[in-house]
């Protein structure tokens, strides 16, 4: 898992340059990278240094209340 804190607004630049120098270097051999459809997610620079870099991306579905875990009532 991977987490990044921003003190700025999030653009396309902003998440490639995290992908390249902080997400890439640190994930082991074959990973898969789950994201959500944010519009800068799917620029083509960014899927390539992915997949350049021997890993796949899985886009979560557009609404997926599944995945999260406060969907479900506590018990």
């Amino acid at each position: 898992m991977a987490v990044g804190l921003f003190f700025c607004s999030i653009n396309s630049d902003v998440f490639y340059a995290w992908v390249t120098q902080r997400l890439l270097p640190t994930r082991p051999p074959h990973c898969v990278i789950v994201m959500d459809n944010a519009s800068f997610h799917k620029r083509l620079d960014i899927q390539q240094a992915i997949s350049k870099a021997g890993h796949w991306i899985e886009y979560l579905p557009p609404y997926s209340p599944a995945l999260n875990p406060h969907f479900y009532p506590q018990r």
